[in-house]
């Protein structure tokens, strides 16, 4: 199990890659862009989905975010902070969708559309394989709003220190937004399974 875990050398060794990469694509290398592309399109889609609950909306991000980040690969700094950078640009045009839906004090409102389901490679169960009959979407929408945010980023892979940078917020905030997210969420959950 161990050697399942990426070790942060591992993770530095990444990161070190991507900036390879955005100074590549700096120059106008186009292998180069496609490489960052697939590195990163999954955590941008399931970020963006977890978000917007609309797979079209979460698309538009997508394309959006690599066409920014291509933009702006000659003013990136190469400091291994890309996972921040390229998560910032994606909150930045998701908080943007919610600004024109006229739903910016909160991400409980955008998840209220049950037209769109959640697809089964993107569902999140924080408490996975503990009560499986329980609607963990309806949670959801009972949760603050930057606790769901917070969980959502981790959800999408994002660790920590990428979701506290990507929120602005230090990263004892944001371990401290997904751990009262995580356990209202439990509370929720054993209320539900108590009802049952």
């Amino acid at each position: 199990m161990l050697n399942e875990v990426e070790k942060p050398e591992e993770r530095k060794d990444i990161f070190m890659q991507e900036d390879v990469l955005m100074t590549r694509i700096a120059n106008g290398d186009e292998e180069s862009f496609a490489q960052l592309y697939e590195l990163w399109r999954r955590r941008v889609m399931a970020y963006a989905f977890r978000s917007l609950r609309d797979i079209y909306e979460a698309q538009d991000v997508v394309q959006e975010t690599f066409m920014q980040l291509y933009r702006a690969a000659p003013s990136y700094r190469a400091e291994g902070k890309f996972p921040a950078f390229v998560l910032r640009i994606a909150g930045n045009l998701v908080r943007l969708r919610f600004r024109n839906k006229k739903n910016v004090d909160s991400l409980t409102e955008m998840l209220d559309d049950e037209s769109q389901p959640m697809p089964e490679s993107l569902s999140y169960s924080p408490e996975e394989g503990i009560i499986n009959s329980i609607d963990i979407d309806s949670i959801l929408k009972t949760i603050p709003a930057r606790q769901k945010e917070a969980l959502i980023l981790t959800a999408s892979g994002i660790s920590y220190s990428e979701g506290a940078e990507m929120m602005e917020i230090t990263q004892d905030a944001f371990a401290q937004l997904v751990l009262r997210g995580r356990r209202s969420i439990k509370v929720k959950m054993m209320r539900m399974s108590d009802l049952s």
